[in-house]
């Protein structure tokens, strides 16, 4: 298969091969991250740091300047560059797309190794990953898989 097609988004990820030809989509791999669905708080289990403040008594919560949600995302994306650079290097795939919810798109883009992302075709920022591989093809760029997009997207 020379095109894969990543759907992702901070908490799961599937993997496509696109059929040659156009014909469709086979599910290669599908990946986890459990912490991606807990909220910001929930992961860590701990209140944040607390300072006085520098006149008066009052007391505030000092805030991370990465949330623990974003760490956990970064790691992710970075999981799955290590899967997509694996695919490169045994020559599994030639062009990439990208489909994930806007912000983790951005996380995953920035994640990737250069050799990687040079081989991204298209980035499609949707939340697509509990779609079917029908309605995933249909995201698809027309000059992928050769055919007019079906009922899909926009129907």
């Amino acid at each position: 298969m020379s095109t894969w097609v990543l759907v992702a988004d901070r908490a799961r990820a599937r993997l496509f091969g696109l059929h040659q030809g156009g014909r469709g989509l086979d599910e290669i791999g599908d990946f986890l991250n459990a912490e991606g669905r807990a909220a910001g708080r929930e992961l860590s289990g701990e209140r944040p740091p607390r300072t006085h403040d520098r006149f008066g008594p009052g007391r505030h919560a000092i805030e991370p300047q990465t949330t623990q949600r974003e760490k956990t995302a970064e790691h992710f994306a970075r999981q799955l560059d290590a899967v997509l650079e694996h695919g490169r290097v045994d020559h599994q795939y030639e062009d990439l797309v990208l489909i994930a919810p806007a912000q983790f798109l951005g996380t995953l883009t920035a994640a990737l190794d250069d050799q990687v992302r040079a081989r991204v075709v298209a980035e499609i920022p949707r939340d697509l990953t509990t779609a079917e591989p029908e309605r995933i093809f249909d995201y698809l760029p027309v000059r992928l898989h050769g055919r007019p997009p079906g009922p899909g997207p926009h129907a």
